[in-house]
This record gives C-alpha cells, structure tokens and sequence, in this order.
C-alpha cells in the first residue's frame, strides 16, 4: 500500500511474482490480494512465510503452524499457487 512497486513491476512486464515473509494471516494474505487485484499471478512459498499463534475466544490460542495452513489454504483456494519450497517453482 502507497508504494511504487507496482509502478516498477509494471515497467519490468512481470507478471508472476513469488511472495514470502512474515505473518502469513496479514501482509502474505493481503499481498498476495492485492497482487491478484493488480493483475497479477502470485505464488507463495509456504517454508518462506511464517506468523504467530494467535489469542482467541475465551482464552483459547490458535497455533501458528494451524493459522499459517488455513491462511495458506484460504489463498489457495482461488487467488494463488501455492508451494512448499522455491525448489518447486517452476
């Protein structure tokens, strides 16, 4: 958000990008959206993300390892591809 990235991924004439980094639940998630909304292909390397366990309801903890597969499979579903290394980009 309000960056130039775009701009010079537009100029490059990419249109597959690889993502990766940290907290997969919120920057992984909403990048790779926006990436889809900007008309772009985006593929993430889970081994690449990672997040963190997270509070919920009545005391109860989500495990980071169940919140970075449901995030990960939730982009799957419709929006990218999604690996388990960068050995398996193609």
């Amino acid at each position: 958000v309000n960056t130039e990235l775009d701009k010079y991924l537009k100029e490059s004439g990419r249109k597959e990008l690889v993502i990766a980094g940290f907290m997969t639940h919120m920057c992984i998630n909403a990048s790779t959206r926006s990436a889809v909304d900007l008309g772009y292909s985006p593929t993430v390397i889970a081994a690449a993300c990672a997040t963190r366990d997270l509070p919920f309801a009545n005391g109860k903890v989500l495990s980071a390892a169940s919140v970075h597969e449901s995030s990960l499979a939730a982009l799957a579903d419709l929006l990218a591809a999604v690996v388990n290394t960068a050995d398996e980009l193609g």
